[in-house]
C-alpha cells in the first residue's frame, strides 16, 4: 500500500510540476515581452521579501505533519482532530504575523530597491504581495491530513488545475492591458482557490474534524512546540540562505540584475520544485515506515532513495551546465544571459543543495529537527558574512559562493551525521564514512560528465530548438550509459531496477 500511494503521489506531483514548469516559462516569455526588466526584478525581489516574512510560519507545517503520521497510521480520529485544531490556530496567528511584519517593513522599501525609479505604484504592488501571502495561511492547514494519509495527490491535482487557470488568465491580462498590478491581482486571487476546494473536500471526507473543538494534551503540545522551536531555526536558515540573494543584488548591484537572475531562478526553482514534489510523494510513506519498521529496513530504503536522488541530481547538473545559457537565449534572448563562470557557480550550488534531499526527507519524516538545530544558525551566519564580503568584488557570483561555502561548512556533513547517529544508530560511524566516500565518488563523476557536456556544447553551439533537443537527447543517452557502467553492480541500482520492472509488469498485466 505504501508503494502504491507513493507512485500515485509521484505521478500527480511530477506531472503537475512539469505542467507548472511549462506554464511558468510561457508566462515568463509573455512577461518579458510585455513589461520591462525592472518589473521582472520587482517580481523576483518581492517574492523573496515575502519568503522572508514567511519566517513567521516557523516550520509549523513540517512539525505538525510529522505529529500526524502516527495517529493516521493507527486511525486515531480524536488525536488527529485535536492536532488539526492546534494547527488551525497556529496558522491564523501566522497570517496575522505576516500581515503585521509586512506593514512594518513598508517604510524601508526605498532602501531595498536600486534602479527601480520607473516602477509606478510600488507600495500598492508590495501590499498585494503581502495580502496574498497572509491569506494563504487561512485554509492551507487542511492539506496536512491528506499528507498524513499518504494522499497528497488530491492537493496536487487541485493545485495543477488552478495553476493552469492562473497562468492563462495572467497571460491574457498581460496581452490585453500590459498592467502589472492586474497581473498580480489575478495571481493572488486564483492561488487561493486550491485551498478552498481542498478545505471543502476535507470537511466532507473527515466530518469528525468539525465535531471536535479540543486541543492536544499539554505534554503532546510541549513536544510539538519543541519541534517547532527547532524547525524555526531551520526556517530562518533557509530564508537567509535562499531568499536574501535578490535583496543583496538589488541593494549592491541593481534591480535589472535581479531581473536577469530571476530567469535563472525560474529554471532552478522549477527543477527544485520538481525534485521536491518527487520527494514529497514519498514523505508520507517514509513517515509511516519510520513509525512501523526497524532501523535496518529504514537504512536500506534510505540507501536506495539516496542513490535515486543522486542520479536525478547529477543528470540535471550536467544538463544545466551544458544547456542553461542556450535555453535562456532561445527563450528570453541573449541579453538576459550571465557569463559561463556565473552559470557554473549557480549550477554547482544547485547540485550541492539537491544532494541534501534524502537526508532532509528522512529527517522530517522521523522528526529529527531538534538534533541539528544549531547547524541552521551556523549556516545562516556563514552565508550572510560570506555573501556580504564577496559581493563587493565578485557581484552575483560572490553572493552564490556565499551559499556554497555555508552549505559545505554545515549542511553537507551535519545532516547525514544526524540521520545516521540518531535515526539509524547501528554502526553509524562506519555508515557515515561510507556515505562521504560515496559522496566524493559521485561528485567527481558528476563533474567529469558536466565538463564533457560543456566542451561539447562549446564545440557545437546551440542555434535553435531542434539542436537544443538533439543535444539534450544525446546527453541523456550518454549519462544513462555512464550510470549503468559505474553502478550496474551496486545493490541500490539492482534493487531500484527490480522495483521498476515490477511496477511495469503490474501495469502491463
Amino acid at each position: 500500500m505504501r508503494t502504491r500511494y507513493s507512485i500515485i503521489n509521484m505521478l500527480f506531483n511530477i506531472g503537475g510540476q512539469f505542467l507548472t514548469m511549462l506554464l511558468s516559462f510561457i508566462n515568463r516569455m509573455v512577461f518579458i515581452r510585455c513589461l520591462s526588466a525592472e518589473y521582472l526584478g520587482v517580481n523576483g525581489l518581492f517574492t523573496d521579501v515575502l519568503s522572508i516574512l514567511n519566517f513567521a510560519e516557523l516550520g509549523i507545517g513540517t512539525a505538525m505533519v510529522f505529529s500526524m503520521y502516527e495517529p493516521a497510521a493507527r486511525d486515531d480520529e480524536q488525536k488527529l482532530a485535536r492536532l488539526m485544531n492546534l494547527y488551525k490556530w497556529m496558522y491564523r496567528a501566522v497570517a496575522v504575523s505576516v500581515l503585521l511584519f509586512g506593514l512594518v517593513l513598508l517604510p524601508f522599501l526605498p532602501y531595498l530597491i536600486k534602479g527601480g525609479e520607473g516602477i509606478e505604484h510600488i507600495t500598492l504592488i508590495y501590499m498585494i504581495y503581502v495580502l496574498g501571502s497572509a491569506s494563504s495561511y487561512l485554509l492551507s492547514y487542511k492539506n496536512s491530513i491528506y499528507q498524513a494519509y499518504q494522499k497528497g495527490y488530491i492537493c496536487a491535482g487541485w493545485s495543477m488545475a488552478c495553476e493552469c487557470i492562473k497562468t492563462v488568465s495572467q497571460i491574457t491580462v498581460l496581452l490585453l492591458t500590459r498592467n502589472f498590478i492586474l497581473y498580480l491581482a489575478v495571481q493572488q486571487a486564483i492561488q487561493f482557490l486550491p485551498n478552498i476546494m481542498v478545505s471543502r473536500m476535507v470537511d466532507k471526507e473527515f466530518p469528525y474534524l468539525k465535531e471536535c473543538h479540543e486541543l492536544p494534551e499539554r505534554e503532546e503540545r510541549n513536544g510539538i512546540l519543541k519541534n517547532i522551536g527547532a524547525m524555526s531555526m531551520h526556517k530562518l536558515s533557509t530564508i537567509i540562505v535562499r531568499n536574501t540573494d535578490s535583496l543583496l543584488m538589488s541593494s549592491f548591484i541593481g534591480l535589472a540584475t535581479v531581473g536577469l537572475y530571476s530567469n535563472y531562478r525560474l529554471v532552478i526553482n522549477a527543477l527544485n520544485n520538481l525534485m521536491g514534489k518527487f520527494a514529497v510523494a514519498f514523505s508520507g510513506s517514509i513517515g509511516n515506515f519510520a513509525v512501523m519498521e526497524n532501523s535496518d529496513r529504514l537504512y536500506k530504503i534510505y540507501k536506495e532513495m539516496d542513490f535515486m536522488f543522486f542520479v536525478m541530481s547529477a543528470y540535471l547538473t550536467g544538463g544545466l551546465m551544458m544547456l542553461f545559457n542556450p535555453f535562456i537565449t532561445l527563450l528570453f534572448g541573449g541579453k538576459y544571459c550571465f557569463s559561463m563562470t556565473t552559470v557554473m557557480v549557480i549550477v554547482a550550488e544547485f547540485y550541492i543543495t539537491r544532494m541534501r534531499q534524502t537526508n532532509l526527507l528522512f529527517r522530517e519524516a522521523m522528526g529529527l529537527f531538534w538534533n541539528d538545530r544549531y547547524k541552521a544558525v551556523a549556516e545562516s551566519i556563514i552565508n550572510l558574512v560570506a555573501s556580504l564580503v564577496l559581493v563587493r568584488q565578485y557581484g552575483v557570483t560572490g553572493i552564490i559562493w556565499g551559499t556554497i561555502i555555508s552549505t559545505l561548512c554545515t549542511c553537507a556533513w551535519v545532516e547525514p551525521y544526524i540521520f545516521l547517529k540518531y535515526g539509524v544508530q547501528d554502526a553509524w560511524q562506519k555508515k557515515l564514512r561510507d556515505y562521504f566516500a560515496e559522496y566524493l565518488k559521485r561528485t567527481l563523476l558528476t563533474a567529469a560528465v558536466s565538463a564533457a557536456a560543456v566542451l561539447w556544447v562549446q564545440r557545437f553551439p546551440v542555434g535553435n530548438f531542434g539542436i537544443f533537443i538533439l543535444d539534450g537527447l544525446l546527453y541523456t543517452a550518454v549519462f544513462a550509459g555512464v550510470i549503468v557502467l559505474f553502478y550496474r553492480r551496486s545493490v541500490e541500482y539492482t534493487e531500484l531496477k527490480r522495483r521498476g520492472l515490477e511496477i511495469l509488469k503490474r501495469r502491463a498485466g
